[in-house]
């Protein structure tokens, strides 16, 4: 570990600041969040490290574009989630926040943690991410209005909702075929769409938000993992004589976690496997929303198993 020089980047929309420590000294730098910024970028490593090992949080579009350049250059680079860094902070008593600041903390925090080196999404997953996040907002905007036609009076205006209505679902539609064209026009996709949704309560709409979120399977030891990466993992609360209630952690990728409490909800209705577990909780005095929780994470465990192993889902295995 100790032969590389760790460089941290606080990312930001128009810019980025990059620390190295070297020796007893720091290096401190701004660049530009674009193509230019990233070859200055390369050169300053260039210039100033033999091994870097280039590390920054978590910010969508703007810090996966610099993670793909690095990588693409050969370059280590890490991207982590961003509370993780907000938890190293606390542990340092950090007590004062400025980019420059962030950048050396990102940099010691790649130092000793040793976080997972940052894999390139193959370029399907990424029309995948985009077009499904824009499938959610499409939708979303479709459920307000909906909602609002039911309020308004005017007959002016119920027109135009309704067909503002139509116009969305058409795109909503156009969307959902982009989407099932890039998934045809992948082997990887097509065969992971399938294990999926040989699992009962797993639908194409779950499917979808699994293969543009989760791009690389193997990232996951295991199933408890991805099930953290959701955020459904249990978080108990126990101190001294008291006990609180057990609930979810939430501490993870929020529109996976929608989707698996849709898919929990038809598989406690149509799954006859999940039925006698749904059946052992009630027994136990579960309150209904753990029981959704529990069937959430089994799902979770069903999906990983069938990606895993590349295997359609087998109830008598199960």
């Amino acid at each position: 570990m100790s032969h590389y020089q760790f460089v941290g980047v606080d990312v930001a929309k128009d810019k980025f600041d990059v620390a190295l420590q070297l020796n007893k000294s720091i290096h401190l730098e701004c660049f530009s969040n674009d193509k230019k910024g990233y070859q200055a970028f390369s050169k300053w490593l260039a210039k100033f490290t033999t091994q870097p090992w280039v590390c920054m949080e978590a910010t969508g579009h703007y810090s996966e574009l610099i993670a793909d350049y690095l990588s693409a250059h050969h370059i280590r680079v890490s991207v982590v989630n961003p509370l993780q860094i907000k938890s190293f902070a606390r542990a340092k008593l950090s007590r004062n926040k400025t980019d420059q600041i962030d950048a050396r903390l990102i940099a010691n925090y790649c130092e000793h943690m040793n976080p997972r080196v940052f894999v390139p999404r193959p370029e399907s997953h990424k029309k995948m991410k985009e077009l499904s996040n824009l499938l959610d907002v499409l939708k979303m905007q479709h459920t307000q209005l909906s909602n609002q036609l039911g309020c308004v009076q005017s007959h002016e205006a119920q027109n135009e909702i309704t067909k503002i209505i139509k116009l969305l679902t058409k795109r909503i539609d156009k969307i959902e075929s982009l989407i099932a064209e890039v998934i045809k026009e992948d082997e990887n996709l097509n065969r992971n769409l399938n294990l999926m949704t040989s699992i009962k309560g797993v639908g194409k709409l779950t499917a979808y938000k699994v293969l543009s979120h989760v791009p690389h399977m193997h990232n996951f030891r295991n199933a408890k993992q991805f099930a953290a990466f959701i955020g459904i993992s249990p978080r108990q609360h126990q101190s001294g004589n008291y006990q609180g209630k057990t609930t979810i952690s939430r501490l993870g990728n929020s529109a996976l976690r929608k989707s698996f409490y849709m898919a929990a909800m038809v598989a406690i209705r149509h799954n006859t496997l999940i039925a006698p577990f749904v059946s052992r909780l009630k027994q136990k005095g579960k309150a209904p929303k753990s029981i959704i929780c529990a069937v959430m994470r089994k799902l979770a465990h069903f999906v990983f198993g069938v990606l895993k192993n590349k295997r359609p889902f087998d109830v008598s295995y199960a």
